[in-house]
């Protein structure tokens, strides 16, 4: 039973890291093509594919190409993988 609890607090600690991660890390705002916007596209969710990607590199500028990243699609406003509404919805 002991080794049993020692994996499960393992992979919780894990788990919380990878998660926690990315909190510090860059951000940029792109379209869909992965061309840097600014945050208020992806802020205010009225610009079709525009998202956060974390990580990434770039120019600097915007329309510049980012390469690299990832985007954060493990954890969203609801908590950690929930969208927030309930499965009646």
């Amino acid at each position: 039973m002991r080794r049993s609890r020692e994996i499960q607090t393992c992979v919780l600690l894990l788990a919380a890291s990878s998660a926690l991660a990315g909190c510090n890390e860059h951000r940029d705002c792109v379209d869909a093509q992965n061309h840097k916007q600014p945050d208020s596209y992806c802020n205010a969710g009225t610009h079709f594919g525009a998202h956060f990607l974390y990580g990434g590199r770039s120019g600097g500028s915007y329309g510049d190409t980012v390469v690299g990243g990832h985007t954060a699609s493990g954890i969203s406003r609801g908590g950690f993988g929930h969208a927030g509404g309930s499965a009646g919805e």
